[in-house]
Parts: structure tokens; C-alpha cells; sequence
């Protein structure tokens, strides 16, 4: 089989990509350490395209190399520190895997044409969102994240919204993905979502993920616009 290019996806900070390895997994998701255009950089992936894989990534601002991506929420506060053991039980550990070399083909992002990206689908509330990314837990399979990126300004009022949103495909065999959205007016200050579908009332955004009947959605911020994702306004 042909090696495709894969689709390479930044997130805003080294805590959210922490979010997006460590927080509500089973078992942390291994993080690589590589060279990607002369920048030391955190990536993994986490989806696949038309046979490309999706790698979200962030930058190694500190240039620090380690064994482990330690992440851990403590009284609504995140922690993300590279470290070279596992000593402390209040963290969870991402494996860092060190890249010497990559194929060519993977150290170049594949360009998003027309035919490529998700399918986006916009809903009509959160409380939608919220069951789309939280249908695997009812197979106890974590939830899926939701990706957080900013619009361009609405020429009306001349504020940006947000599109917060989640990739899904509906089935193991399908080759097509979709992407279930929703536009926000406000951008969220807190990085996960709680929700309960025991209760009527809506979901919230929450810097805590402690409190007993609810379902907890993380938020990967992302640097800028989601290249896969066009034509969602």
C-alpha cells in the first residue's frame, strides 16, 4: 500500500495537547517527539482521512527532551510537564516516543483539496454535541474530543465566533468522516464539558471533572482554523 502524507493539525498550547493524550483516556494515548520544518514538536494521531492519518501536534517551545508527558487536573488547575519516570501516581503518563527519522512522506502535510475533509454537519445545541462525543462511553470507550477553533469575524458585528465540534464516523467500515459542530457566540474559559443525560438540564463548560453523575468532554483548543473543516458558516 501506498504511504500517504498525513493531514498535520496544531493545538494552541502544550496543555491542551496534554488534554488531548492524558485526560478521560483508559490508558494515555503515546506521544512522539520529532522534527517537523526545523521545530521540535509533540504530535499523535488520532483519525484517518482517505487512507491519510490525522496528526494533531504541538510545538516544543522548551525544546526539553523526556520519557513522559505527565498531565494531571488538580482543584481545576492543569499541570503538563515533560519528566524522565514515573514517580508520582497523581499524574497520568503519555509514553514519549522519540522520533530519529521519519519517511519523507510523513514529514510533509498533505494539502487539503476539495474532495478531502471532513463532512461537517452543524447541530442545533450543545446537548446534541454533547451525545455525539459522548456515545462511546455507553460501550465504556472514552468520549471523543471536541476541537475549540475561532472564526473568521462576522462582517454584521464585526465579533469572531467560535465552532466547537467533534469528528465521527458512523461506522468502523465507513470511509467517510463527518464533523458535528455548533457555533458559539462566546469563547469557553473552562476546557471540558459536563454533561448528563440523567438530568434536564444543558451542558456546561467545567474546569472540574470530580463531580459524580456527569460526562466529561475534553477541549483541544486548536492554533488556528481546522484545516479539514470547510464551509461550516
Amino acid at each position: 500500500m501506498r504511504l500517504k502524507s498525513p493531514f498535520y493539525v496544531e493545538v494552541f498550547n502544550i496543555k491542551d495537547f496534554g488534554r488531548l493524550v492524558c485526560a478521560l483516556e483508559r490508558a494515555p494515548l503515546p506521544s512522539f517527539s520529532l522534527s517537523l520544518n526545523g521545530d521540535l514538536i509533540f504530535a499523535v494521531q488520532t483519525d484517518i482521512i482517505n487512507e491519510r492519518p490525522v496528526i494533531y501536534f504541538v510545538r516544543n517551545q522548551e525544546k526539553k527532551d523526556g520519557q513522559y508527558l505527565a498531565y494531571r487536573l488538580t482543584g481545576g488547575t492543569e499541570e503538563v510537564i515533560v519528566v524522565d519516570s514515573v514517580v508520582n501516581p497523581t499524574f497520568f503518563y503519555s509514553p514519549i516516543i522519540n522520533i530519529d527519522k521519519f519517511p519523507p512522506t510523513l514529514t510533509r502535510s498533505a494539502r487539503v483539496g476539495k474532495k478531502l475533509g471532513y463532512i461537517p454537519i452543524r447541530l442545533k445545541d450543545l446537548s446534541s454535541l454533547a451525545k455525539v462525543a459522548a456515545y462511546k462511553t455507553i460501550y465504556e470507550e472514552p468520549p471523543l474530543p471536541l476541537f475549540l477553533f475561532t472564526n473568521d469575524k462576522d462582517n454584521n458585528n464585526n465579533k469572531s465566533k467560535f465552532t466547537i465540534g467533534s469528528a465521527m464516523s458512523l461506522s468502523e467500515s465507513d470511509t467517510i468522516s463527518y464533523f458535528y459542530y455548533l457555533m458559539l457566540n462566546e469563547d469557553p474559559t473552562a476546557p471540558f464539558l459536563r454533561y448528563s443525560s440523567q438530568r434536564t438540564e444543558q451542558p456546561s463548560f467545567s474546569n472540574k471533572i470530580d463531580e459524580h453523575g456527569y460526562i466529561y468532554l475534553k477541549l483541544i483548543r486548536l492554533a488556528g482554523n481546522h484545516p479539514l473543516v470547510e464551509g461550516y458558516e
